[in-house]
């Protein structure tokens, strides 16, 4: 099956996709501003947004051409963040087996309120697709809210890879117990309320604690000056950011369990892949999170401002290691069920499938 991709290749979660779909017998063509080449993936390199409207009709024109020559059986728009213009509802316009995939902060905006002009393009590019893939039941309701009549919307979490991400014994020589942190370090990641909640679990706990924060982002200055300010600095270890699998793995290897404040999140991935590696996970009842953190089996939840909150969560995981383990075998079970990358393939694939009957 042919099916030509539009999305960046610079996207970590493109690349992800596409060689993935490539292995399972997919003929991938990704059209992409930029980006480096993706193994089992043909990458064409063409402009797709220009502020000038004269070269994005330009850019329309050769990307329409191409995808009529290409002759794909399907066409999967990956993300809506480089097709957010009015240049490129031309672009989609009239295009068959319109598959449009949407990951969450393309959709939700985050922080400032949404302009007119943003709802306009939204609701434009989502009616024209034939299937509809969010990454969430949070996300496929808000999806619905840009409709002009109620339809189904798929809806795929991504999955982990449960050969890369998955349980290991826990071998520690002192009594030390480690939290983690794996986000990038931005507002909307909470890692201000991190800080704070891990200040006031240190402050409660008898046994000594360790925070691993693996990250980087706007907030990483003003984060390390703060942990200065609070004392907490023998307590901290900046990991930076982790670019690979097997880094992740190590990463989730070398924590007791984990910690995820978000103030906005439509999935989740990070929670997924610390479930899948028998962590407990203290997250935000916010947005995609309580579809993978089952509140009282797999970890806890709080809302996602409550700093207290987040600090007797982490104070309750420390003090009981039995409840720790516990949550995180049935973490690991819940991924088995639900979040397996491969079973997201096959999904991906059969959805491909019905939308050319």
């Amino acid at each position: 099956m042919k099916v030509c991709f539009i999305s960046e290749a610079e996207s970590i979660h493109t690349q992800r996709w596409t060689s993935s779909l490539a292995r399972a017998g997919c003929d991938i063509h990704l059209i992409s501003s930029s980006g480096k080449d993706i193994p089992g993936v043909a990458l064409h390199r063409m402009p797709i947004y220009s502020p000038n409207p004269w070269q994005q009709m330009v850019n329309n024109v050769r990307i329409r051409r191409f995808i009529k020559e290409l002759d794909s059986e399907v066409i999967h728009v990956f993300g809506l963040f480089s097709l957010s213009s009015i240049g490129t509802m031309v672009l989609i316009r009239g295009l068959r087996n319109l598959v449009i995939s949407v990951w969450g902060s393309d959709v939700v905006a985050g922080g400032d309120r949404e302009t007119f002009k943003e709802r306009v393009i939204k609701k434009y590019l989502l009616n024209r697709g034939d299937r509809v893939v969010a990454t969430s039941e949070y996300l496929a309701r808000e999806v619905m809210k840009y409709l002009k009549q109620p339809r189904q919307i798929d809806v795929l979490s991504w999955g982990v890879d449960l050969d890369i991400f998955q349980f290991v014994e826990r071998r520690r020589a002192s009594e030390l117990v480690t939290i983690g942190f794996a986000k990038r370090l931005h507002l909307l990641s909470g890692p201000d309320i991190l800080l704070k909640s891990f200040k006031y679990a240190c402050d409660r706990c008898d046994q000594k604690l360790l925070l691993k924060i693996a990250g980087n982002g706007p907030m990483e200055a003003q984060l390390k000056q703060e942990v200065v300010q609070m004392g907490l600095a023998d307590s901290i270890q900046w990991a930076g950011w982790l670019d690979s699998p097997e880094a992740l793995k190590d990463f989730y290897r070398s924590i007791d369990l984990f910690v995820m404040p978000s103030r906005r999140e439509s999935l989740g991935v990070s929670a997924i892949e610390a479930s899948a590696s028998c962590l407990p996970v203290i997250a935000s009842r916010f947005g995609g999170i309580p579809e993978i953190v089952i509140h009282g089996e797999t970890g806890l939840l709080v809302e996602s401002e409550d700093v207290e909150g987040f600090g007797k969560a982490i104070v309750l995981l420390v003090e009981n290691k039995n409840l720790r383990l516990e949550m995180g075998r049935k973490g690991r079970k819940r991924t088995e069920e639900k979040f397996d990358w491969e079973k997201s393939v096959r999904r991906m694939i059969e959805i491909y499938h019905q939308i050319q009957k």
